[in-house]
Formats: C-alpha cells, sequence, structure tokens
C-alpha cells in the first residue's frame, strides 16, 4: 500500500508523532493528557509537547516524572515552542510539517483522555489505517453541520482535533493565512491533493456529545434527516443546513437534471459546488437500461441530495413530470441539466413557479460536452446566475490563404461551446483568391448564425481588422481571429470561464480596466527598443519570489493571434483612431509611448491599440499553463507583417511563435466517478482563477508592476501631451482622455 505521495509505507505499519497542546489552563493535568497517548500504540514512536516558552520548565518537570516510568521508555518525548500570535490550529499543523514520521496525530488540550478506547485505538493507528486519509472522531460536513459521531465512517469536508493524517497531506505554510480557519484550509486542501471530494473520515466516539461543534464551528448546529422512500425514487440520508448553520462560501441552490448514462459525467461538477458550500439537489432518470446505483452511491458520499426515477420509454418521461417537480427546490438560482429539448422545456416550465428570489439560470450541457465540464467548478455563484449574459462572437479576418483558413475554420468547428449559441463573421479582403471564395461558400456553421462580408476596395490589414467587428451592445465581446491562428478545442470555456469571473462574477473581482482576454500565452516581448525578447511568465514571477508562479497575470500588451475584446474598450479605440488618423489632435508621428517598439509599426492596428492602453493604464488578461500550453497559437505564415523569407530564417522564426494547443482529455470516465476527466483548464493556483488584486500585472515591457503605476505612468503621459491634467468620472471618452471636449 501507498501513500499519496507513492512512498511507501512501512511494512510494520506506519510510523506515528503526536503532537499535544498545552496552554496555562491545561498544565495543570498534563500528565493525565500524556498518559492518554502512551502505552497503548506499537506505532507511536514521538510525542512532541507544543506550549508558550513561559511554560517549558513546568513542563519539563511532568516529563522526568514521565520518563522515569518504564511504559514510557519506547517513545521519544520533546518540547516545541508556540510561535507567539498563532491560534491553536495554524500552531499544531505548523508543528506538524517538522515531524519526522509518516503520520501525525494532532490533539487538542485534553490529548485522548476522553475518548474510548476503541476511538483511541483509531487515532493511534490500531491497526493501520486501509485508507492513506485524514481520520478523526469530529468532523463537520459541506454544509458546515457537526457530523455525529459515529463508527460508521463518514466523508466529511474537514476535521478537527483530535485527528491523525499522513504528513504528506500536509498544505505548504504559504497556503494557510493568518485570516483562515487552519482546519477549513486543512480540508479543502487535502480534498484537492486526493481528488477525493473528502477532506476526511469522520470516525469514533465523542462519548455522544457534540460540545466541541460550539468551540470549531461558531453558531452551527447539526440535523439529520432520515431517508425515505416513495414511487421508484430513493431520498439519501444527510445533513441540512438549519438552526443557523452557515455555509463554507457564498452558497447557492443548484437542480440537476440529467439521465443517469450523462449523469455520470456530472458527479464531479455536483460533489465539487457541495464543497463550496452550495446545496445540491440531482433528479437521475434511469432510462435505456442504464442503472445509476453507482453514481447515487457517489451523490450520497458528497451529501448532494438525489433522487432516482425509473422509466422504461420515452414515453414514461411525461408521466414522471409530476413526481419530478415534487422534488424540484424552492428558491433555485441554477438550473444544470441534459435531458431532450422538449422534455426539458416541458419540465423547465416549472421551473419559475419553484422560484421566487427571481431568474432561475437555466444552464443545458450537450452529451458530447459532458466530458469536458471540469473548469466549471471554478464558476462563482454569481458566474453561474450570469451564465447567458455575455454574447461571444467570433471575427475570422482572410485574405488569400485558403489552406490556413480551413485550419482555423476546422479548428473553430471541433471546439466546444457547451451549449451556447456563438455567432460567427468571416471578413474576406478585396484581394481574396478563388480557393478563399470557394471554401467560404461551402463552408457550414452549426453553432450559431453566420454573416460573411466582402471588401470590393483593398482596405489593408489595419482596417481589415478594426472594422472586422464592432459590439452590438455592452454584453458583446469579439474574438478577432486572423487566418493564421488555429485554436484549442477548449478555447471557448477558458474565455467563458474568464469571462463569468473578471466581468460576470463577485463584484471584488471586477475592473473596468481589464480590455480583453489572450487565449494565447506570450513567449516573447517585442516592444522593448532593441529588439524582441524571449519571455517566460513562471520563470518571471518565480524569480520574483511569487507564492504561485503558475498564475494568470494581466499585462498591457494587446494579443493579436487570438484574444477577446471588451465592447466599452473596443467602441473607445475606434473613436480613439478616427480621432488619431485625422491627425486633429497630435501630428500622426507623434511618440505617444515613450521607448517602445511599436512605435515604428506605421500599418499596424496595435501601434494605436497599445497608445490607448498606455494612456489609460488598461491590461489584458494572461494565461499560464506549464509548457506554454495555449488556447491558440500562430503559425506565422507568409502575409502583411511576414515577408518571404530564407526557409531556414521563416522555421526559426515560427519556432518562436508557435505554441502547443491544450487538448481534450479522453472521453472516459474513471472507475471513481468523483473524479472527473481533467481538462487542464484548473491548473491554477487553486483550481480556480485568483482574485483580480492578486493577479500579477506586467507592463508593455514584460516587467512586473501593478495597476496604480501603470495608470499614473500613463496619466503623466497624458498631461505631457495634452496639457490636462484633471480626469473626468466619463469612462471610455476619448474626448475626455485626449482634452478635446
Amino acid at each position: 500500500m501507498s501513500d499519496p505521495s507513492g512512498d511507501a509505507y512501512s511494512p510494520f505499519g506506519p510510523s506515528l508523532t503526536a503532537v499535544l497542546p498545552v496552554t496555562s489552563a491545561s498544565i495543570s493535568h498534563l500528565e493525565y493528557h500524556l498518559r492518554s497517548l502512551l502505552g497503548t500504540s506499537d506505532t507511536l514512536s514521538d510525542v512532541v509537547v507544543l506550549s508558550p516558552r513561559s511554560l517549558h520548565a513546568q513542563i519539563r518537570q511532568a516529563l522526568r516524572l514521565i520518563l522515569s516510568e518504564e511504559e514510557a521508555h519506547e517513545v521519544e518525548l520533546s518540547i516545541s515552542q508556540w510561535p507567539e500570535g498563532l491560534g491553536l490550529g495554524s500552531a499544531l499543523i505548523q508543528a506538524a510539517r517538522r515531524v519526522s514520521t509518516e503520520w501525525v496525530l494532532l490533539a487538542d488540550e485534553e490529548g485522548l483522555e476522553h475518548f474510548d478506547n476503541r476511538t483511541r485505538d483509531i487515532l493511534l493507528l490500531n491497526p493501520p489505517p486501509s485508507d492513506p486519509l485524514p481520520m478523526g472522531p469530529r468532523g463537520v460536513d459541506f454544509r458546515s453541520a457537526c457530523l455525529e459521531p459515529s463508527f460508521t465512517p463518514k466523508t466529511a469536508a474537514y476535521l478537527v482535533p483530535p485527528l491523525a493524517l499522513p504528513v504528506s497531506l500536509l498544505p505548504p505554510a504559504r497556503n494557510i493565512k493568518p485570516t483562515d480557519d487552519p482546519w477549513v484550509t486543512l480540508g479543502d486542501s487535502i480534498s484537492r491533493s486526493t481528488s477525493r471530494l473528502s477532506g476526511g473520515l469522520a470516525i469514533g466516539s465523542s462519548n455522544g456529545s457534540l460540545a466541541w461543534c460550539e468551540r470549531y464551528v461558531v453558531g452551527n448546529g447539526t440535523s439529520l434527516r432520515p431517508p425515505t422512500g416513495d414511487h421508484g425514487l430513493q431520498e439519501p440520508m444527510h445533513s441540512t443546513q438549519e438552526n443557523g448553520t452557515t455555509p463554507l462560501t457564498a452558497s447557492g441552490v443548484f437542480l440537476f437534471a440529467a439521465y443517469a448514462r450523462e449523469a455520470r459525467f456530472l458527479v464531479h461538477l455536483a460533489c465539487e459546488l457541495v464543497r463550496q458550500g452550495h446545496e445540491i439537489t440531482f433528479l437521475v432518470l434511469q432510462h435505456d437500461g442504464f442503472v445509476g446505483q453507482d453514481l447515487e452511491s457517489q451523490l450520497r458520499v458528497c451529501q448532494a441530495a438525489v433522487y432516482l426515477f425509473h422509466s422504461h420509454s420515452s414515453a414514461d418521461l411525461g408521466h414522471l413530470q409530476h413526481e419530478l417537480v415534487e422534488h424540484i427546490p424552492h428558491n433555485m438560482d441554477v438550473v444544470v441539466s441534459t435531458l431532450e429539448d422538449e422534455f426539458f422545456f416541458q419540465l423547465s416550465g416549472r421551473f419559475s413557479q419553484n422560484n421566487v428570489r427571481g431568474r432561475t439560470s437555466v444552464v443545458r450541457i450537450p452529451e458530447e460536452d459532458l466530458p469536458y465540464c471540469d473548469w466549471m467548478s471554478a464558476v462563482d455563484l454569481e458566474g453561474w446566475k450570469n451564465w447567458h449574459v455575455p454574447q461571444i462572437e467570433l471575427s475570422v479576418i482572410t485574405d488569400h490563404r485558403p489552406y490556413s483558413l480551413q485550419r482555423l475554420l476546422s479548428s473553430l468547428a471541433n471546439a466546444r461551446y457547451f451549449g451556447d449559441q456563438v455567432d460567427l463573421r468571416i471578413n474576406i479582403e478585396q484581394t481574396a483568391d478563388t480557393g478563399t471564395l470557394q471554401l467560404v461558400n461551402d463552408h457550414r456553421w452549426e453553432h450559431g448564425s453566420v454573416f460573411y462580408h466582402h471588401r470590393v476596395a483593398h482596405a489593408g490589414l489595419m482596417a481589415a481588422v478594426v472594422e472586422s467587428w464592432y459590439p452590438k451592445g455592452n454584453d458583446t465581446y469579439g474574438l478577432l481571429l486572423e487566418d493564421d491562428v488555429e485554436v484549442s478545442p477548449l478555447f471557448y470555456a477558458w474565455a467563458k470561464l474568464s469571462l463569468l469571473r473578471y466581468r460576470y462574477g463577485q463584484a471584488e473581482s471586477r475592473s473596468p480596466n481589464l480590455y480583453g482576454i489572450s487565449l494565447y500565452q506570450q513567449k516573447n516581448i517585442e516592444l522593448h527598443p532593441d529588439g524582441r525578447h524571449l519571455f517566460n511568465a513562471r520563470s518571471t514571477f518565480e524569480a520574483a519570489g511569487l507564492v504561485y508562479p503558475n498564475t494568470p497575470y494581466l499585462s498591457q500588451i494587446p494579443c493579436s493571434w487570438g484574444a477577446l475584446y471588451f465592447p466599452e474598450h473596443w467602441r473607445e479605440f475606434h473613436e480613439y483612431l478616427v480621432t488619431r488618423l485625422n491627425a486633429s489632435v497630435w501630428p500622426l508621428d507623434e511618440v505617444v509611448v515613450p521607448g517602445v517598439r511599436s512605435n515604428r509599426w506605421t500599418r499596424s492596428w496595435k501601434k494605436y491599440f497599445i497608445e490607448l492602453v498606455y494612456l489609460r493604464g488598461y491590461v489584458m488578461l494572461y494565461p499560464n499553463y506549464a509548457d506554454y500550453m495555449s488556447l491558440s497559437t500562430n503559425h506565422l505564415e507568409v502575409g502583411s507583417h511576414v515577408r518571404d523569407i530564407p526557409i531556414e530564417t521563416y522555421l526559426r522564426k515560427k519556432k518562436l511563435f508557435n505554441l502547443p494547443l491544450m487538448p481534450l482529455p479522453p472521453a472516459t470516465l474513471p472507475r471513481d466517478l468523483a473524479i472527473m476527466p481533467s481538462t487542464g483548464l484548473l491548473e491554477l493556483p487553486e483550481a480556480r482563477l485568483p482574485d483580480w488584486h492578486a493577479l500579477p500585472v506586467l507592463d508593455l515591457l514584460g516587467t512586473i508592476s501593478n495597476e496604480t503605476m501603470i495608470t499614473l505612468r500613463g496619466g503623466e503621459r497624458r498631461t505631457e501631451l495634452t496639457g490636462c491634467d484633471v480626469f473626468t468620472a466619463r469612462k471610455n471618452d476619448v474626448g475626455e482622455l485626449l482634452c478635446i471636449d
């Protein structure tokens, strides 16, 4: 048997260290508390007494007495200083990181004195555990309700002392902030690291008492609902939020509805949402002979309310509607479904009747997209509620490269859109060849409407890009794609996840300075005056000492190789470009941004966008996955910016820009339904997009900066150019920016 880190256990059982905290209130009973740990375990090799320095003299005296007794000779006793200012939980976890054994027992101030022998044996690993998960008698479920003690193991969101756990599961010190509840954070870290959706197993007896709950889970009570059943459905036994129970996070009410075969792919998502503190009801229809007992048990483990309905044919579904409706929760926030259109819409008519809060967000996921939904667990409640608000529009710019266009259109067709309607616009230059025109004529788009725009007068790349898209409103977003770009099948998931987080999520993670989302990872910084510089975001952040070098980041540099642009900023850019090109404010050759290479790009739209970004202090979100794994890549083909050059030079240059595309994972499920195939999109700090203020900010030269600095720098340059040093409150107003009102 191996532990989660891959290290083998000792054939004689795992070694164990116990950490016993001592305070001025408990020191008078230290001898009894120590004796509750000693003499009953072959695995216990060390006991660490954790205490403030002021108590060390008294503790040494007690230890001398105990060491003189024969039963303690096999156990090493030592004293560790309790760091000043640390609470009990943080101090215990910090001490646990320093032990040299495979397992650690974290006790409270009373040791194991008040626990029966069977519970003591569990905590002291007698016999050695078969499952390397934390275990202890005091557990809290995913709804923040304290679990009743039992010798039948129960899945817990987290455990509180006393508990035993493998040392390999302890998170790094940086993961537990002083303001966090250390036990909640520990459980969350373990749940993620083991892919078990469990922070530990609650097992053992507390002599029937839940007095500990008031200490560790303030204001929480416990209420258990017995199972009931009727009409071919089963209801799980699970804890409910009553008596003022506070969820671990801001919670919502979710309804899942799916056939059993498809529901398997949603178990992980539902359980993750439960773990985050949401209330989940899952209606499972058994159909086509597929039996849902396995997924029912998985959902019960994570404490979702699950109901099974049996149907033998599609005709039965209509008769089941009244039974289904009985179990639709009131005040729903979100419905996630895979049911067929007709039945789904018949049922959805009942959703509004059960919702007194207002609008319910109804998300229907096509069957073919279900294996790739792991990223949805990182969407917060506000994002779910606004699921259908943002409208992403694809805008393709092409000229006379039919092979390139075919590759781009194929990659768009093979991408996953998760039930969203996505409109496509193809912009064709006047000089397009016959092959390109024929390809466009034969093209079919199945995910939304399509619009073709063919120029009758040559415009050049600047106009072709800038005029390729214009927003219909403030919830439409333009994904601009030149035809030598290719996208990952997961590009839409990245774009939508980022939009829902930073435009429609919690208010503190929204910023008017965010102007877009790049699909492409930066591998070069092109704006240095002396030429292109290689760039690696992870190396840059690691050298700067960032806790999470794998974090996405904000950069002022606009991306032209697959990026989503925001409506307010794109309209502002149009207005800025009109003003700039007619030289009504500054001469056309005016250097707006000092010290950047783009000043020489006389025919590039990016030159002028960089000017706007610099003056405003705007930023774009960039991905930062391992090995430059990207959501788009550029094939650097001959065109407006790439001239016909020797093949060796071309291939060397192409290697600088071509990136690996994030692929789809295998569309198969493992035996454990709570483990979803990973798309790779959640290879992020703590498996989620960071809070806005936690995102690193890079300036136009790829140097780490901050929002305040880049905004001040742009404002100072604006004052130098215009003589204005006062900003009004009018956002995205070019007249205000250039002082021409």
